[in-house]
């Protein structure tokens, strides 16, 4: 992943942390703690990207057929508290379970 795509994807991930604090009325959060949120939700997406790379042979932008994520999981991660509009094929689905059920 190029630099600019990963400085971009910061920053988008970034935005949704403040909007999903501020929509729970937790706007004034201490910025050590927004930057940890940001650091973990990086790392996870980071791993993704690394270990869908590594399960394709290619890069992770270039893998085109990935599974869409099954409605089980989905209300699975409803369920668990997650929002799943944000899983879009059924690896990232579960990342996200595996990452709630730690909680």
């Amino acid at each position: 992943m190029e630099l600019s795509a990963i400085a971009e994807t910061t920053v988008e991930m970034w935005v949704l942390i403040d909007a999903k604090l501020i929509a729970r009325s937790q706007d004034k959060i201490d910025p050590i703690i927004k930057a940890k949120l940001l650091d973990e939700a990086m790392s996870l997406y980071m791993t993704h990207i690394i270990n869908e790379a590594k399960g394709t042979g290619k890069p992770a932008e270039q893998h085109q057929e990935a599974r869409s994520a099954s409605q089980k999981q989905l209300d699975y991660i409803s369920d668990l508290g997650g929002d799943p509009s944000r899983c879009l094929t059924a690896a990232e689905a579960s990342d996200e379970i595996t990452r709630l059920r730690k909680k």
